[in-house]
């Protein structure tokens, strides 16, 4: 409980929203002793300071609501929820009721992984499942990184960036344009998190050989903070991979509709 939130505790204590158990209506309660409801939830009750009486619910407990562990890669475990979690949660019945541990999902997404012979796809798959499930990617790729390092990174990242429009889904990491110029701080401050420690920066200008990519060359800062992660520990809330976006002297790009650039010729100087 933060500092001050004493809660039903102690006599002196502050408006506050805690987690408490339903009144009983059947007797049903979980594995850790917690009063369920009727449903098998365990429903958050917002209680008024001790000073003011009665109830309260100008004050929520949390920002992060159940269905959010579903929708937040960061949070998301897939099946490997616990029941005591689900319920607890509010999303029992919104998984199937099989529970997995994080060594059968792993196991699993590797034998998905192996269907594929196009490296393009493979790709495509692990991109995809860091979009879905953050734990289980870092996971998958830490246990077979000498495996997925040429899927993840060069070469087939190469491809990747080349096809990058085409198969962009979700933003990932910063992209800071030239008209940014003179306001660069303020688009550093809208990254989420604040406690950065490892940045990797690119221009697009030559990738891999290929040559100028422009803003589609994001996947090389992209796969070389996955492998920061997956095999030096570095916390993937503390990357950041940012692309420097001035144009590209690439025609083929600037013609391309699912370029995701600046649509004019490099700057330079």
């Amino acid at each position: 409980m933060a500092p001050g939130l004493r809660g039903d505790f102690g006599e002196e204590c502050s408006t506050s929203s805690v987690a408490a158990p339903a009144p009983a209506t059947n007797g049903m309660k979980n594995q850790n002793g917690h009063q369920m409801d009727r449903i098998g939830a365990r429903p958050l009750i917002r209680k008024q300071s001790c000073a003011q009486g009665g109830d309260s619910s100008n004050v929520v407990p949390s920002k992060v609501t159940g269905i959010d562990y579903l929708r937040d890669p960061k949070l998301f475990k897939g099946m490997a929820f616990s029941l005591d979690e689900r319920q607890t949660l509010g999303i029992h019945g919104l998984l199937p009721p099989r529970i997995k541990t994080q060594e059968e999902m792993a196991e699993h997404s590797m034998r998905n992984l192996r269907r594929f012979d196009d490296p393009l796809n493979k790709y495509m798959y692990m991109a995809d499942l860091s979009e879905r499930n953050e734990k289980l990617f870092y996971k998958v790729l830490s246990e077979n990184t000498e495996e997925l390092m040429p899927i993840v990174y060069t070469p087939t990242v190469g491809l990747a960036c080349q096809k990058f429009g085409l198969a962009f889904k979700r933003p990932k990491g910063l992209f800071i344009t030239i008209h940014d110029k003179g306001h660069v701080y303020e688009v550093l401050k809208n990254w989420p998190e604040q406690d950065v420690r490892c940045i990797v920066v690119t221009d697009g200008e030559r990738i891999l050989g290929l040559g100028d990519l422009g803003a589609q060359g994001m996947g090389i800062p992209v796969g070389k903070l996955s492998l920061n992660t997956a095999i030096a520990g570095i916390p993937p809330s503390q990357t950041l991979p940012i692309t420097l976006d001035v144009g590209t002297n690439t025609q083929e790009l600037l013609d391309d509709i699912d370029y995701i650039g600046l649509r004019h010729k490099r700057i330079t100087g």
